[in-house]
């Protein structure tokens, strides 16, 4: 008589504590990737889209403006408000705090040879610098990377990391 072939009960419940293991081991640091793939996401958006910005004011010869609302951010000319390009705020910006500098601050208007206006047309003060972090960061901090992106007085964008030191090629200036 011959044994039917399959697994023992001892052999299952093996595999499902290796199993268990495995998850209780590898959810935190799969929490932190994406989180950190959120924040980068929504960093590259905003970097985009002000590279585009001033990008666009350099071709057309002409101030454009990026401006960001809850919604999202556009790009359009600053003489007839035409929209050039926009982001819907989809990118990850969810659940994520994102922090503009200085306070009230909605608009980065570019010049016909890509520097900043200081002020906006409309005297308000430009972004110079955008905290991106998660709304519920993961308990690891050494996995965990917020993000800010700045705004720099010539016009060129940088992202970078605010938690590592100052000799690390990505601190923040």
């Amino acid at each position: 008589m011959r044994r039917a072939a399959g697994f023992t009960l001892v052999e299952l419940m093996i595999t499902i504590a290796v199993v268990a293991i495995l998850l209780v081991l590898g959810v935190p640091t799969l929490r932190g990737v994406i989180e950190n793939g959120r924040i980068r996401a929504a960093g590259e958006s905003w970097k985009y889209g002000l590279t585009l910005a001033r990008s666009e004011a350099v071709r057309r010869n002409a101030q454009v403006e990026f401006v960001t609302d809850a919604g999202g951010w556009e790009v359009r000319l600053v003489t007839s408000g035409e929209v050039l390009h926009e982001g819907a705020g989809i990118e990850g910006a969810q659940r994520l705090d994102i922090t503009i500098l200085p306070d009230a601050a909605a608009r980065v208007t570019y010049d016909s040879f890509g520097r900043v206006v200081d002020p906006n047309p409309d005297d308000s003060e430009p972004i110079v610098q955008v905290d991106i972090e998660s709304t519920n960061p993961p308990t690891d901090d050494d996995r965990y990377h917020p993000l800010r992106l700045q705004v720099l007085a010539g016009g060129m964008t940088r992202l970078c990391d605010p938690k590592v030191a100052a000799t690390d090629s990505r601190a923040c200036l």
